[in-house]
């Protein structure tokens, strides 16, 4: 907005005007800016034509170019406007790393030198040949002011039936109108053609015709015996327009606030386009399909919205509007007229194809749904589902989250191994088949979350809990087997013949199940983790049954 207004080496005032508008509804790095050619032409106190014009021009000397149109794409197509995008020079940014960080977060490439370079100045404005020089002297004036011709035969009498005009100066009236002396008895020739009031007589100048409504409609009594071309005269000519009675009823249908738009538009309640569409329906039909194309644009006036329009001022092209309202209905039945029949029942065919209507417009609404949700996953973090600017890949939230978890992970590892060493006092290769059979079960227990539809983010918090839950498990038994190891060295004490103890003889650890404290298979299914060969449960089993002599 500011470049726009300050910096932006415009033409001319249109030009500055239009790109203050483009700016105005564009994002802080001038993207996506797509109002349309009424807003433009509205903001820039100009013409369509001529912002259709200057937009051309802006884009040729690089101001602005055209950007992404899927910005634009919930807007119907006939409706839709054209993206653009403001050229900001990468020298104007005062902030351009705030700029480049916001415009990777939408999926935009960064701003550089190279694509935002500066903009050539505007070409300079051809200079008048003859500015500075003063003007040629036009002549004398009267003393009223007014320039002096020679009159020529200022002593013959004016013809009959002319006007007499001073020798200088203004026209000099006479009694409110101009002298008109009679030189000749001669009467003028009867004319059967109607006389026009006179511009300048005060009596009857505002006074309508003999015969005529007070809208200035044909008159009554051609209307009554038939005549083909009543008389109406143009507001932005002046002239009369010759229409048929047929047509000029068809025009007394059209509600006033379209009469007003039109003159406003066009300086004219009746342009030639509009003459044309209604002969063109007409086609014949008399004054009853007259009476039917003036009822159709009044109800269309209204149903089809053209009051909101005219009453927000955003009714651009009442001329098109008044053409719209005249065409025929799309269906076919003749005596249908808007999904109504002639008799006042409602018209079968119109109710099926709008239910049709409605059927394609929700399909068609659900596909750009669908594609639009089709778009947010593309650009979205696969993750959290949310678009932070990374088109698809991880966003850093994500990536970190799932590093810490793995970091966590290997650390859980290794206090699980270091736990299992401690108490079983293996050496590295038992430490080693160890890791191995617990990075199984942190793969297993991942596998697992991801056949239930677990992201990654989600595995890698699962890989860290199970981990965690392992190390927490050695360490336990760690406790267990050391509180089994006092009690056991206690009762022996106690025996005064201990005798022979029989127990299974140690096997270093090879990383199978627990072979069980009889040899039969482990009940709970357990890895032997000791240098035994059984696990924990099966080891206080194995030391139960030991027998104790009292005595």
């Amino acid at each position: 907005m500011l470049w726009a207004m300050k910096a932006a080496p415009v033409a001319d005032t249109t030009e500055k005007l239009i790109l203050i508008s483009l700016a105005e509804r564009a994002d802080e790095d001038g993207c996506d800016a797509f109002p349309s050619k009424a807003t433009l032409a509205k903001d820039a106190l100009c013409d369509e034509k001529t912002v259709q014009r200057k937009l051309g021009k802006l884009v040729d000397r690089k101001l602005i170019g055209l950007g992404e149109q899927r910005a634009a794409q919930y807007i119907e197509k006939r409706y839709r406007p054209k993206v653009y995008d403001l050229l900001i020079p990468y020298s104007w940014f005062p902030d351009v790393d705030d700029i480049n960080e916001t415009r990777r977060r939408r999926g935009r490439g960064l701003l550089t030198p190279e694509n935002r370079p500066d903009i050539v100045p505007a070409p300079t404005r051809v200079q008048r040949s003859d500015k500075g020089k003063p003007r040629p002297k036009q002549g004398s004036a009267s003393s009223r002011g007014d320039k002096e011709s020679p009159l020529e035969n200022q002593g013959a009498a004016p013809a009959s039936g002319g006007t007499e005009s001073p020798t200088r100066g203004d026209s000099q009236s006479q009694q409110g109108g101009l002298t008109d002396p009679q030189t000749s008895p001669v009467e003028p020739p009867h004319s059967n053609l109607p006389m026009a009031p006179s511009a300048r007589s005060a009596d009857n100048g505002r006074q309508a015709p003999t015969g005529s409504s007070a809208r200035g409609t044909s008159s009554g009594s051609a209307a009554a015996d038939g005549a083909e071309a009543p008389n109406r005269t143009s507001a932005r000519s002046g002239r009369e327009v010759l229409v048929t009675a047929e047509v000029q009823r068809v025009l007394e249908g059209f509600p006033d606030a379209l009469r007003e738009a039109l003159v406003r538009k066009v300086r004219s309640d009746r342009p030639k386009t509009v003459i044309q569409a209604i002969e063109k329906q007409l086609a014949g039909g008399g004054l009853a399909q007259a009476k039917m194309l003036g009822d159709r644009v009044a109800r269309r006036w209204v149903t089809h919205g053209y009051t909101k329009h005219y009453a927000a001022g955003t009714l651009s092209s009442p001329v098109g509007a008044a053409v719209a309202m005249l065409q025929p209905g799309p269906c076919p039945k003749p005596h249908c007229e808007d999904g109504e029949l002639d008799d006042g029942n409602p018209c079968r065919s119109c109710i099926e194809r709008d239910k049709n209507r409605r059927a394609d417009k929700e399909q068609a609404r659900k596909a750009r749904a669908a594609e639009k949700e089709a778009e947010f996953r593309r650009r979205a973090c696969p993750y959290c589902k949310e678009d932070r600017g990374t088109a698809g890949q991880p966003c850093g939230e994500c990536a970190g989250a799932i590093a810490s978890s793995k970091r966590d992970a290997a650390v859980f590892v290794d206090q699980a191994v270091a736990e299992h060493v401690a108490r079983t006092g293996g050496d590295q290769q038992a430490a080693a088949a160890f890791r191995a059979h617990v990075t199984k079960e942190i793969e297993r227990a991942r596998m697992s979350v991801a056949a239930r539809g677990a992201d990654m983010l989600g595995q890698a918090l699962t890989i860290r809990l199970t981990a965690d839950n392992l190390a927490r498990e050695q360490s336990r038994l760690r406790e267990q087997v050391a509180a089994e190891e006092n009690v056991v060295l206690a009762a022996e004490t106690d025996r005064p013949d201990p005798g022979q103890v029989v127990g299974i003889p140690a096997q270093p650890w090879g990383g199978d199940h627990c072979p069980g404290h009889e040899n039969t298979g482990c009940p709970w299914e357990k890895p032997a983790v000791g240098t035994d060969g059984l696990c924990a449960r099966c080891r206080i089993e194995a030391v139960k049954k030991q027998p104790a002599r009292i005595g």
